[in-house]
């Protein structure tokens, strides 16, 4: 797949076209998910892909922002056993795939739910895996539109849902996002570009987040990327891990495929780096 370009290009999708994708594409879908990358290796992980009828009408009043079910010809359903990092390694795994679809011409949006014991009862999904992911997936019905929401962090009370032109346009810059050695010192793009670390930071910057928070910042130590997630009252346990594996996706993607193969350790750092009460290390990796 070319990372940067598809990254460059892909958004949220909410409403689709009535018309189904091929079974074809679905099978390259769940082929390259069987083969794709991830997180942590050794979590048995898995795709279902399921139609409307199989799903709308099972989900309209218990899934989606708000119980809003989003409306779709298929969608995808990740399951998982449950490890350590079970929940990263999902969001790290199933971006990857919506990044394959949209390559292919298809769009997808994830689908926030609550309770992943009832989805399995209500979709008939004998498993003993976790639900971790509901995602819709189907052909765009409005290519001009880009819906982008968006909380304030200085406004608690704020959340506002808009149409942009682009998905960059409202993004944090380099310097809000990336540190030189520690917390607060902004980054040097010319130093970024030196070191073949630029390009890898502008993909992450466009990376998805829940309601837009774009809640990471990384710390450049010499060889050492550290990735820092901020915890706030718009998030959750499980969204804050999906973020995280999202993130170090869209880092990694291009890393691998413009410089040299890295691979993200999950957990706390040695050295703290002056990271503020709201912020959690929850990364790093060497290059």
């Amino acid at each position: 797949m070319n990372y940067k370009d598809t990254i460059a290009s892909i958004k949220s999708i909410r409403d689709y076209k009535k018309e189904e994708v091929s079974l074809q594409k679905l099978d390259q879908l769940k082929d390259y998910f069987s083969k794709g990358k991830r997180l942590v290796e050794d979590i048995n992980i898995e795709v279902l892909l399921k139609n409307k009828n199989e799903v709308y009408d099972n989900l309209k009043n218990s899934a989606g922002y708000n119980d809003r079910m989003i409306e779709a010809p298929h969608y995808m359903i990740i399951l998982s056993e449950e490890k350590d990092h079970y929940i990263e390694n999902t969001g790290y795994a199933a971006e990857d795939i919506m990044l394959k679809a949209w390559e292919l011409g298809i769009g997808s949006c994830w689908i926030t739910f609550k309770d992943g014991e009832n989805l399995k009862k209500k979709l008939n999904i004998e498993s003993d895996k976790k639900v971790t992911a509901l995602i819709s997936l189907g052909f765009d019905d409005n290519k001009n539109k880009v819906i982008y929401e968006t909380v304030y962090e200085h406004n608690p009370t704020k959340t506002e849902v808009k149409i942009i032109e682009d998905n960059v346009s409202d993004r944090l810059g380099i310097r809000d996002v990336v540190f030189m050695k520690k917390w607060g010192e902004n980054a040097d793009t010319d130093e970024l570009t030196n070191m073949g670390l630029l390009e890898a930071f502008v993909s992450a910057r466009r990376a998805p987040s829940t309601k837009n928070r774009q809640p990471w910042r990384f710390i450049v130590d010499d060889g050492t990327i550290v990735l820092a997630l901020r915890s706030d009252s718009y998030a959750d346990d499980y969204e804050e891990k999906i973020d995280t594996g999202v993130i170090m996706l869209y880092f990694e993607a291009i890393i691998d495929s413009t410089l040299f193969d890295m691979k993200w350790k999950l957990g706390k750092t040695e050295k703290n780096y002056e990271v503020p009460a709201d912020y959690e290390i929850v990364g790093y990796c060497i290059s």
